[in-house]
């Protein structure tokens, strides 16, 4: 059934429970701007919104990512208090839609208290799940239990990863929010719910916030294992005898990422962290059977794992890295694009922002890339934007989203590296080339190009060429 999930951005929970840790749960207030792709010196209108946060160990605050995402200022205030005070993004995992806020003032934490969390989560089990609602002031509750527990896909990210299903009222404003267990402890954060349906919501479940946790202990966020390995199943016994394997257990690698370099085409993966595969890609956890995928998020990017895998029909054991997927085409999440206008033409790096921007299927671009010899020395693609600042400079061209080659004669490997070509051109004409149009260039006056900027940022009121 086609799913369509609503992220969450202000809290409705009803019953005040007093026994609740009423002192462990915050409101969070955004101010935030969206940033504009198409014209990215500019930001879209600033707007507010809420949510929820709880209070952990290490006086941090635990959100949402889609909470706080491209805020701009953060005020927390705690239950039964009219002081709110500023905190900032100390950490964020869009991947896993979490964020870390830090309070620069640590006195905030008086008279709070950290909440703990538990992974023995069962279907089944009552919750409640606690937050701030819009139309009032005060903390609420609703309760429910947890309906499946399952892998879904993370709106924020549009990632597949372990989710808890619950039946709790829950509505827009819970996001950040916890659910607890009975004994006090936080089995999820609540996350995104299912419009259209009678209480189904979804949470981001303790095993997934631990891995997270784990992450940034060393400063800095990794995320989690997404790599585009593909795999086959031995579920055929003519297939299972062409590869020589007689139980029901295994898969078969049929495509690696470009990032994977450990996995071979054709290996058959028959267990993953000393837990075996079955024939379907499936492994028993301590919530039922799921794709192995599960394994690969209980550790950050960087964690290694054993595979015990068939390789050339040797059963070998290799230690396989959690790694992400290779990207050329990147998504930004809560970063101002970059840019540099030249020639009143904008020049920025691809990314699928952009492309949604102007409705174009990113999927063709990514394909474009892959195993194309004309793309090989590319490391970040750079387009010349459908929009133009129309000036004397560039009469007669017209711009058709295409992208970059080179710069008189240089090849472009990223963005910062066309960037540096166009600072340093010292010959009369700039010369620009691009991958997709053999014989298309567009040729500038350098001085003119150059000098052109003073016209164009009093015209269209820029106040910088670029943003890298």
């Amino acid at each position: 059934m086609f799913k369509i999930l609503v992220i969450l951005i202000f809290s409705l929970i009803n019953s005040f429970a007093g026994s609740l840790p009423t002192n462990s749960i915050v409101r969070i207030m955004v101010t935030a701007s969206v940033p504009n792709f198409q014209y990215p010196w500019q930001n879209e209108k600033i707007g507010s919104s809420s949510g929820s946060g709880i209070i952990i160990d290490g006086k941090m605050i635990l959100t949402s990512a889609h909470v706080v995402n491209n805020a701009k200022f953060i005020k927390v205030q705690k239950e039964n208090s009219p002081q709110k005070y500023a905190a900032y993004v100390m950490y964020i995992s869009h991947q896993a839609d979490l964020a870390i806020l830090s309070m620069p003032d640590k006195t905030f934490f008086e008279g709070t208290k950290a909440l703990t969390f538990s992974t023995a989560a069962k279907q089944g089990d009552a919750i409640t799940v606690l937050g701030f609602p819009v139309g009032g002031n005060n903390l609420s509750t609703t309760k429910g239990v947890i309906s499946r527990i399952e892998r879904n896909m993370y709106v924020h990210s549009s990632e597949k990863m372990l989710t808890l299903q619950v039946d709790a009222a829950i509505n827009p404003g819970n996001s950040g929010g916890a659910a607890i267990n009975q004994k006090g402890e936080v089995v999820g954060v609540a996350m995104q719910l299912l419009p259209k349906a009678s209480n189904i919501a979804y949470l981001v479940p303790s095993l997934i916030i631990n891995t997270f946790l784990h992450d940034i202990k060393d400063g800095k966020v990794d995320g989690f294992h997404n790599a585009e390995n593909a795999v086959q199943w031995l579920t055929n016994d003519t297939l299972k005898a062409y590869y020589g394997v007689s139980q029901n257990q295994g898969v078969i690698v049929s495509n690696v990422d470009n990032n994977e370099n450990e996995l071979k085409l054709g290996d058959i993966i028959l267990s993953i962290d000393d837990k075996p595969l079955s024939h379907e890609g499936t492994v028993k956890t301590p919530y039922g059977i799921m794709d192995y995928q599960y394994l690969l998020h209980t550790r950050p990017v960087g964690s290694t794992l054993p595979l015990k895998i068939i390789r050339d029909k040797k059963t070998m054991t290799i230690t396989y890295t959690l790694k992400r997927k290779h990207e050329m085409v990147r998504t930004l999440q809560g970063e101002q694009p970059s840019y540099l206008v030249y020639g009143g033409f904008i020049f920025s790096p691809l990314t699928h922002n952009y492309l949604k921007a102007i409705n174009l299927d990113s999927s063709n671009f990514e394909l474009f890339f892959f195993h194309n010899d004309k793309t090989k020395h590319v490391k970040e693609p750079v387009i010349l934007q459908y929009e133009v600042l129309d000036h004397a400079i560039n009469s007669g061209y017209a711009a058709h989203g295409d992208l970059v080659k080179s710069v008189n004669g240089v090849l472009v490997e990223s963005f910062r590296h066309f960037v540096e070509l166009i600072d340093k051109v010292s010959e009369p004409m700039t010369v620009i080339e691009f991958i997709d149009e053999d014989y298309k260039k567009i040729v500038l006056d350098t001085q003119k190009a150059k000098d052109s900027f003073k016209d164009i940022k009093a015209i269209y009121g820029l106040s910088s060429d670029r943003c890298l």
